[in-house]
């Protein structure tokens, strides 16, 4: 059961590590009409992307044309992509996601001219940000160091520990949109508790989606 951190007068926030889990990754490519580095360039710093930027469509790997049933809602592709399900998408159009992508991206059989038999699926394009990530009040957290240096810099981004972090955010975070990245610190997504408790409704098939409660600092 996740961890209730919140005191009841300040709000409940969320968020996942699903896009630093290895256990849900899918072995699929992706075919898109631009430089497919540039476009995960723009996917892993939460840059908005117009449709025509983004993936066309998925294909299957030989070897591997079906998708794990503990994970068929949401899932990582090659390169980080993350992927969910029609049914995943449903819940999400309910809520406030302001700039962030859903994209429609029909999957293929291997061959790359044969439709498989899944439904078209959704790139969640994150490209909400929110300046709400407390360093201080957080856990097993650190900020990166680029080689050949021995401290980081001061504004060099964060990564936080894929088991064992317990990250803080500042209670204004849950103003405005319901699913945000912050903009310095990589592979976390965090949630506001009334789409938490809507994804919990709809039954979805998401292992190591969470969610893990945040600290929130008032």
């Amino acid at each position: 059961m996740p961890n209730e951190t919140a005191p009841d007068d300040l709000p409940k926030i969320w968020y996942t590590r699903i896009l630093q889990s290895t256990n849900v990754q899918l072995r699929m490519d992706f075919s898109i009409e631009r430089d497919a580095l540039e476009y995960k360039h723009d996917f892993i710093l939460y840059r908005p992307v117009a449709r025509k930027d983004a993936p066309t469509h998925l294909t299957l790997k030989r070897g591997h044309e079906r998708i794990a049933s503990t994970c068929k809602d949401a899932f990582i592709i090659i390169d980080g992509l993350l992927v969910i399900s029609p049914k995943f998408r449903d819940v999400l159009t309910r809520f406030d996601l302001g700039r962030t992508g859903l994209f429609e991206v029909p999957i293929y059989q291997p061959d790359g001219e044969t439709l498989s038999d899944y439904p078209p699926h959704y790139i969640l394009h994150v490209a909400e940000t929110k300046d709400c990530f407390v360093p201080e009040a957080s856990e097993y957290v650190r900020q990166m160091i680029r080689y050949g240096e021995t401290e980081p810099r001061p504004n060099a981004p964060w990564a936080a520990d894929f088991t064992r972090d317990r990250l803080a955010v500042r209670a204004s975070a849950a103003e405005g949109v319901d699913l945000w990245a912050h903009p310095n610190l990589s592979e976390r997504l965090f949630f506001s508790d009334r789409l938490k408790q809507a994804i919990e409704a709809a039954e979805l098939a998401t292992k190591d989606f969470g969610p893990i409660a945040a600290t929130i600092v008032a």
